[in-house]
């Protein structure tokens, strides 16, 4: 079984696929295309206390996927 977690201001969304089930996996790849398609980047989460590693391709073999926005600066 397989997670993505889609982190927003709008909210947390988790998509969750089992491995042998192509629909699943298409879904959750789906969402993973468009949002690095619109600038958003993504980690494979690799546990609790270490630093996940940036992935642009979708992994159906990763535990957690973890998908955050583009973070934009602004003035003080």
């Amino acid at each position: 079984m397989g997670t993505l977690v889609k982190v927003g201001k709008e909210g947390d969304l988790k998509i969750s696929w089992n491995r042998d089930n192509e629909e699943e996996i298409e879904a959750a790849k789906k969402v993973f295309d468009e949002k690095i398609k619109a600038g958003w980047s993504a980690f494979k989460d690799k546990g609790v206390g270490t630093k996940g590693d940036k992935i642009k391709i979708f992994d159906e073999t990763a535990e957690r996927i973890v998908l955050v926005p583009r973070i934009s600066g602004g003035s003080l």
